[in-house]
């Protein structure tokens, strides 16, 4: 489950890259998607660095990755982020859209992408 917060934090940094992509790593804390850690989409070592950081501050929820003028779909995806990909869920963040941006989940199985729900919730209030 993906925080509310959470993703529009992530919507707000593909935001701040309108004419780039952006990737990276969403951590998980307590069985909830938490905290960004950026990556390189093009870089093996990046997205593994990123990862490893992610796992060392309670482990790692999905990569992200925006695609600023495609569809949240997994199309033309640099190798390095296939690669990272193939165990780990996929966040797509799509800002080719008009009005309320689209983020798509997914997940590599048996040599595809199979589009995976992804369901916004609001955080837990502390007691």
């Amino acid at each position: 489950m993906l925080p509310r917060t959470t993703a529009i934090e992530l919507m707000h940094a593909a935001q701040l890259s309108p004419d780039r992509s952006i990737a990276g790593v969403l951590g998980l804390r307590d069985g909830l998607a938490e905290g960004l850690t950026p990556g390189q989409a093009d870089s093996a070592e990046s997205l593994a660095h990123a990862c490893d950081q992610a796992e060392q501050a309670g482990g790692v929820f999905a990569l992200y990755y925006s695609q600023p003028a495609a569809a949240a779909e997994p199309h033309d995806l640099p190798q390095a982020l296939r690669e990272a990909a193939t165990n780990r869920p996929l966040l797509i963040v799509s800002l080719n859209t008009k009005g309320v941006l689209e983020t798509r989940a997914w997940r590599w199985c048996e040599g595809q992408y199979i589009e995976q729900t992804l369901t916004a919730i609001e955080p837990p209030t502390a007691a």
